[in-house]
């Protein structure tokens, strides 16, 4: 009988020995290589500055993809590093990051730092869309239409395309339609109000003299396309009831297309042929 109990014990130590290691194993190393990962996410530039959130791209991964469309990749890889690198230096070097533990305490810092740098890039644009616009010959108002529009909305698109993928429809048109609400009235009001009170009451003249004698101008025209727009979303959300799908999408990208159209052709027809504003 001794025997055998041995030779029981051995065994269950033998399949102890060869059982896999526990999940809770499993959890400890996990954390540790999401750091890892997050370490070998980051640059150094410099070592006694912050490090910045970004990596070269990587050759291997089209090597052992390859075809065209993964070289093609790596390229836009490429330009795209070489485009955002300026920004992510110094944003990352002139804006705390609260998300580490001893940065924290600075989060107001880096919140008014990033309104600077919002208002600042803003300026830049607003000045390069209208010297662009002078350049080609392309009104002020349609290039702030088209041009800067798509700026200012480019966030507000990829923030509906996230909620939508996880699911949420609602929130994504929600965000549409209330992004919209923020800059008429906010983005609107809060710098004329700011403008109103530096020049002590005076008001502020959105047309000029030229503008004043056209019969329609073209402020009223788009208000009137965008009321239009505005009802056929509604229209389209209610025949499907308001069930989101691929051909709802093409649906709006079409109507935005006719939009741009119907803009630049306007001012072309306005500018060329009859030499006046629209």
């Amino acid at each position: 009988m001794v025997p055998n109990s041995l030779a029981a014990n051995a065994v269950v130590e033998l399949k102890e020995e060869e059982e896999p290691e526990s999940p809770q194993n499993n959890n400890e190393t996990e954390p540790e290589n999401s750091e890892e990962e997050e370490m070998e996410a980051e640059m150094y530039i410099c070592r006694c500055m912050p490090p910045l959130k970004m990596t070269f791209p990587d050759k291997e991964e089209a090597r052992k993809e390859g075809g065209c469309f993964a070289w093609c990749k790596f390229v836009w890889r490429w330009v795209m590093f070489v485009i955002s690198f300026p920004f992510v230096w110094i944003f990352s070097w002139t804006i705390p990051d609260c998300s580490k533990e001893h940065l924290r305490k600075w989060y107001w810092a880096s919140f008014f730092i990033s309104v600077l740098w919002i208002a600042t890039l803003s300026f830049v644009m607003v000045t390069l869309v209208e010297r662009a616009g002078c350049i080609l010959a392309i009104n002020i108002y349609v290039m702030g239409l088209v041009f800067i529009a798509i700026g200012t909305s480019i966030p507000d698109a990829l923030s509906s395309v996230l909620v939508a993928r996880d699911g949420y429809g609602d929130m994504a048109v929600s965000n549409a339609i209330g992004s919209n609400v923020f800059d008429i009235n906010l983005g609107l009001g809060l710098p004329f109000l700011i403008r109103i009170a530096i020049t002590a009451g005076e008001p502020i003249n959105l047309l000029s003299d030229d503008e004043r004698d056209v019969p329609i101008l073209p402020h009223a025209k788009f208000g009137f396309l965008l009321l239009l727009v505005l009802i056929l979303c509604l229209v389209v959300l209610a025949a499907t009831r308001f069930r989101l799908n691929k051909w709802i999408g093409v649906s709006f990208v079409a109507m935005y297309g006719f939009f741009l159209v119907y803009a630049f052709v306007q001012e072309l027809v306005c500018s060329q042929m009859l030499n006046v504003f629209c």
